[in-house]
């Protein structure tokens, strides 16, 4: 067995791990997920995605994608767990997959922003405290996290999030982002879908992409 068809295997299992355990939430229309194929413009950048949106019970919402790289360079996905409590603000719970079930786990805050445009909705969240899989204390790790999401006219859409370490050595640094403006045809979706990259500081640095996802 090659070592990609090994890591999709091994992600693909991780990420059924985050849906089959909840009881009948499925049967109840509040698991639903996509397939997405990026086209970078560099070639060996491009890979398939898997994502995974669903609620669990006491109002816990969740949000898994895995990512199924070339040449055997195996799997990374991200899991988030919400829960509001006050005013759309609540704990989250983040879980790393880099190449492994669980390669590190991250504790903190989220929100939902109020009193947005119509059409825009908005959230962040600090995530201070992370643990590896050995259950060591990692220090120097302070995410910052946003996402945001307009619904324009015409069918459009543009949504975007991003990741910066604030409590990194040498000053806050970027960490990892996308944007995605593009319209839904039926189950379709067609879009620009840059990545925004860490370049050792603050600021990302744009790599052109496109998208196509398959909604299901």
């Amino acid at each position: 067995m090659t070592n990609t068809l090994k890591s999709i295997l091994t992600a693909g299992a991780i990420g059924l791990a985050n849906i089959l355990p909840m009881k009948n939430v499925e049967a109840q229309g509040n698991v639903r997920g996509s397939l997405e194929f990026i086209q970078s413009e560099i070639g060996e950048n491009s890979y398939p995605r898997l994502n995974s949106f669903y609620r669990l019970p006491q109002r816990i919402s969740g949000y898994t994608f895995m990512e199924f790289y070339k040449n055997g360079d195996g799997y990374f996905g991200r899991t988030n767990l919400n829960r509001p409590i006050i005013n759309g603000v609540g704990p989250r719970t983040i879980m790393i997959h880099g190449g492994e079930p669980v390669s590190k786990v991250g504790l903190g805050i989220g929100a939902i922003m109020p009193h947005m445009p119509r059409n825009i909705s908005a959230t962040a969240g600090v995530i201070p405290f992370w643990i590896d899989k050995d259950g060591r204390r990692i220090r120097n790790n302070i995410e910052f996290q946003y996402s945001i999401n307009a619904n324009l006219p015409l069918g459009l859409s543009v949504n975007s999030f991003g990741i910066w370490n604030v409590a990194a050595q040498n000053g806050p640094q970027w960490r990892y982002g996308e944007v995605n403006a593009g319209r839904n045809f039926g189950k379709f979706r067609i879009s620009y879908n840059p990545a925004l990259l860490n370049d050792g500081d603050a600021y990302p640095k744009v790599e052109h992409r496109a998208a196509i996802e398959l909604k299901f």
